[in-house]
């Protein structure tokens, strides 16, 4: 089985819950990829937020997705920024990429769960999650929920998982999210939704 993890991520908080779930899935011997998707500003953003830099050498290390892993892909997760109650530009150009995949329905019943982070939890991050699942339902794919009970900490819309990084996206990952994203990836292994 064959897992991929796509994200976009300006301040590093989407990368470290992307990294969190790759290391999770390696950790467990599942086939995992961890990928981003083309971003040609994040440099030059960088230099308006320095928040950015902390993890920046780090993201432009990981290769940039194709759609030939995607199709390669048993298992997606497509983690992206909250912008404005939407995923990001270059999150949004990379799921209009799938266009020529869409006509002959060559995602069709693979599996999708989405994540995202966003400052705070009435900063629009329940609906980035409803577009990655849109998307992932026009695709043919499978969108997974998040489940009500995953967390005794703190509660998760059934859209996706979803960290609330700060006004300046400074919140970094604690580690009860830590700990969630461990419960998610054990939890889907042992319902062999995996395996």
């Amino acid at each position: 089985m064959k897992v991929t993890v796509v994200f976009h991520s300006v301040c590093g908080n989407t990368y470290l819950m992307a990294k969190e779930i790759y290391k999770n899935f390696l950790r467990k011997g599942i086939d995992a990829g961890i990928y981003r998707v083309k971003d040609d500003d994040l440099k030059e953003l960088s230099h308006n937020y320095p928040i950015i830099n902390e993890y920046l050498d780090e993201i432009l290390q990981i290769p940039i997705i194709d759609l030939e892993t995607i199709l390669e892909s048993d298992y997606i997760f497509l983690g992206s920024p909250t912008y404005f109650g939407n995923v990001s530009a270059e999150m949004k150009a990379f799921m209009d990429s799938f266009s020529p995949l869409w006509s002959d329905g060559k995602l069709f019943g693979k599996k999708l769960v989405a994540f995202t982070s966003c400052g705070d939890p009435q900063g629009g991050g329940q609906v980035c999650l409803r577009s990655i699942n849109t998307f992932a339902q026009h695709m043919g794919m499978l969108p997974i929920p998040i489940p009500a009970n995953l967390s005794s900490k703190k509660s998760y819309p059934a859209y996706g998982m979803m960290h609330c990084s700060g006004d300046m996206g400074d919140n970094r990952l604690d580690e009860c999210t830590k700990d969630d994203i461990k419960k998610l990836i054990n939890l889907l292994v042992k319902k062999q939704t995996i395996l």
